[in-house]
This record gives structure tokens, sequence and C-alpha cells, in this order.
């Protein structure tokens, strides 16, 4: 449909803001197919974001922390994504935006959380399925306080600032940006965050 009219149609599936960026540098409407810019754009966002944490879980080790990421990379699912046209720089941004939120919301900083939440809205707001890329590099961070032996109530601190802005951005996002745009049983079924007992 997009190839062939040139339309936008993302606010459907609740995902506003994939509608915002392909408006903007396409310029407006109809949309073209710009491939392999789109693509590019989206890798290096997310080489940004990788970038961003390795210092975090990593330090200087730098042969570790590449073969960490190009799991996320290398992964099947993840290249599938990468395959399409008009929805790879938006999943790749909404994984970048979800891990640097991640962090961001890993943290006793007022800022810091007011920016996670943030940005919870924005990756939900591009694809709903990277709530789990927060869920596993929040995880992450953790492991990586507990290993390096820091106290144990600030790491619990820290998880449930960082839940709360997952809930409170998840909300948010629900309620005034999903329950107003998503319609049709296809989009609402497909715009569902994969839940626990599916």
């Amino acid at each position: 449909g997009r190839s062939l009219y040139g339309g936008l149609g993302w606010s459907g599936n609740g995902r506003p803001l994939a509608d915002v960026i392909f408006y903007v540098i396409n310029f407006g409407i109809p949309i073209t197919d710009s491939s392999p810019l789109p693509l590019i754009l989206g890798l290096t966002a997310l080489v940004i974001s990788l970038v961003y944490i390795r210092d975090y879980l990593f330090g200087n080790d730098y042969i570790t922390a590449a073969l960490c990421f190009m799991m996320i990379i290398a992964n099947p699912f993840f290249i599938e994504n990468l395959s399409y046209k008009y929805d790879s720089l938006t999943m790749c941004l909404s994984v970048a935006i979800s891990i640097m939120a991640s962090r961001k919301s890993y943290s006793r900083e007022i800022s810091n959380i007011i920016i996670a939440i943030t940005l919870t809205i924005a990756y939900l707001s591009l694809y709903q399925a990277s709530l789990n890329i927060y869920s596993i590099f929040l995880f992450t961070f953790i492991l990586s306080d507990l290993t390096s032996g820091e106290d144990l109530k600030s790491i619990v601190y820290k998880a449930i600032l960082s839940l709360f802005c997952l809930i409170t951005g998840y909300l948010i996002y629900s309620f005034f940006i999903a329950k107003k745009l998503v319609t049709g049983g296809y989009n609402i079924e497909h715009s569902k965050i994969i839940e626990l007992n599916s």
C-alpha cells in the first residue's frame, strides 16, 4: 500500500510518531521509497544507543561489548525487521530509544526520570514491542550492578524508579495515544504488548 499510494497510516496501529518521522524526512506526502536511507538512519541510531550504554555495562572491554551487542543485531527476528523498507527506520529507532530510556530510568536523578518517561512514550509510539527491550536492559543493568558489588538498597531503589518510569509511560501512551488512535480489530490486536500468558 505505501509503495503504491505513498500513504502513511501508522497512527491507526498506535504508532503516530512513525507517521511524523516519515512525513518529515519525505517533506510531506506522498512518501517515497528512499531505501536504503531509512535502514542506514535506523542502524545509526541503534549503534549510538549501544555506545551510550557500553561504558556502564562493559567499561573499556570493547570486545565483550561488541560480542554482546552483536547478539542483538544478528538476531533473526531483528534481521527480519530490517528487511521492511518502510518500517526498518522506526523499528530501529524504537529499539534505540527504549535502550536509552531504560538507562535513563535506572537513576536517582529526577531529570532522568522525566526524560525516561518521555522516551517511553516515544518508543511505544514508534513500535510497541520495544517495551520488551526496555525490560531486558533493565535486568541487564541490575545484574551488572549486582556483579560489581553495588549497594543492594541502591539497586532496588533504582529498579523501582525504572519500573515507575515504564508503568507511567505505558499508561500515558495507552490512555492518551493508543486509546484515541487505534481502531479496528486487526489494529487493536496487533498493537497489543505481548502478554506473559500468551
